[in-house]
C-alpha cells in the first residue's frame, strides 16, 4: 500500500514539475511541437537501447525518467490544444 502512495506522490511531482518546465520554456520564447515530445519520448529509450546492447542501470533509470518527462509534457502540450480548439 505504501508504495502505491510512493508511485501516487512521484507521480504528482512529476506532474507539477512538467507544468513548470512547460511554463518556464514557453516564458522564453522555447515553443517545442507537441510531437516532438510524444517522439522524444519513445526516441529517448529505444535509440540508446539499439546502439549498446547493455546500458548500466542507473543511467537506465534516467532514461525512463526523461521518457516520463516528455510523454507528461506531450500529454499537457495536446490538452491545451484540444483545448484551444474547442474554444
Amino acid at each position: 500500500m505504501l508504495y502505491w502512495i510512493l508511485i501516487f506522490l512521484g507521480f504528482l511531482i512529476l506532474l507539477i514539475g512538467c507544468q513548470y518546465l512547460l511554463k518556464f520554456l514557453n516564458q522564453h520564447g522555447i515553443l517545442i511541437n507537441r510531437w516532438i515530445w510524444g517522439l522524444l519520448s519513445f526516441l529517448i529509450l529505444i535509440v540508446p537501447h539499439v546502439i549498446w546492447s547493455h546500458i548500466p542501470t542507473g543511467i537506465d533509470g534516467i532514461l525512463y525518467a526523461l521518457c516520463a518527462v516528455f510523454a507528461i509534457n506531450f500529454m499537457i502540450e495536446q490538452h491545451a490544444y484540444a483545448q484551444q480548439l474547442n474554444q
